[in-house]
């Protein structure tokens, strides 16, 4: 299952990254007090002489994450590319340009996943 997120994960980063204009606006997430819902942790290292950051990101919610996508500040918005069940974590990892003084991760949007239940009388 990890693997074929990071593998998801991985496709959805170059179909999904492109350079911002100069004059953009920085990205911020779209959802304010993200950090109630969700942690992440992440570290950078090499991957065949590549600089790449791994990491996590932890469902602290009661109800499964769906559509969850990351903002690697300075790097691009990335789609998770599974959904998130509650107290779980699920692992991503993007390729870097190169190294970087500091570099932040904070959940851009989600989606909350809805069920419907079914009440007998």
């Amino acid at each position: 299952m990890i693997g074929r997120s990071i593998g998801a994960l991985l496709v959805s980063i170059f179909c999904f990254h492109a350079p911002a204009p100069a004059n953009a606006e920085p990205l911020a997430p779209l959802v304010r007090g993200w950090e109630q819902f969700f942690t992440t942790d992440w570290r950078v290292s090499e991957r065949r002489h590549r600089p790449v950051m791994t990491g996590h990101v932890v469902n602290a919610w009661g109800v499964p994450a769906t559509r969850v996508q990351l903002l690697v500040e300075g790097v691009a918005v990335i789609w998770l590319g599974s959904p998130i069940p509650p107290g779980s974590r699920v692992s991503f990892e993007v390729p870097l340009s190169g190294p970087a003084a500091d570099y932040r991760v904070s959940v851009f949007a989600f989606d909350w996943l809805q069920t419907a239940s079914i009440q007998t009388p």
